[in-house]
């Protein structure tokens, strides 16, 4: 177009062309690109994301594909752990088409995790001593549960985190 057939153009065409043409630009620059997340000693899944996306969105994506929770997932590039703050793009070696690697952690058994708060206060003979006395009072407890008792617990458990759950009663 020349410059005399652009003056022809009203003014406030002519901003919102150049307005569309530099979104258009801005969105082909953003490059979205497929990487295989393949988890330890199981299946492969296929995640869709750009290089602003972080670690942590990609964790969320895994979590909805695999219902493993963010938390128990550690994503490793060439058996180094990705940081959950940071975008793709601060690693230089992702690409489209990159194998990622997700180890599945297990959550900590209660005696550790009662334990370590424990030690944090109290001395090394007294936190075993009462991480022992609370798991076996845990225990006892938990066998005096009955089975609808259990069940109330883990569908009121399953309702807080978002879960729809029936009663094996309503089925």
């Amino acid at each position: 177009m020349s410059v005399r057939e652009n003056e022809n153009i009203p003014r406030k065409t002519r901003t919102s062309t150049n307005h569309f043409v530099k979104v258009v630009a801005a969105i082909s620059r953003i490059h979205t690109m497929k990487l295989t997340i393949k988890i330890l000693k199981g299946e492969e899944y296929s995640v869709e994301t750009t290089e602003e996306s972080t670690i942590q969105q990609i964790k969320e994506e895994i979590e909805k594909k695999s219902s493993i929770p963010v938390e128990h997932q550690k994503l490793l590039l060439v058996g180094k752990a990705l940081a959950d703050e940071k975008t793709v793009a601060s690693y230089s070696s992702i690409a489209d088409g990159t194998k990622l690697t997700l180890v599945v952690k297990k959550p900590d058994p209660l005696r550790d995790v009662i334990y370590r708060h424990f030690k944090r206060y109290l001395q090394e003979e007294q936190s075993q001593r009462l991480t022992t006395k609370f798991m076996d009072d845990f225990e006892q407890k938990l066998t005096q549960l009955s089975l609808d008792d259990l069940e109330k617990i883990a569908t009121e458990m399953l309702a807080k985190k978002g879960q729809n759950v029936t009663s094996a009663d309503n089925a």
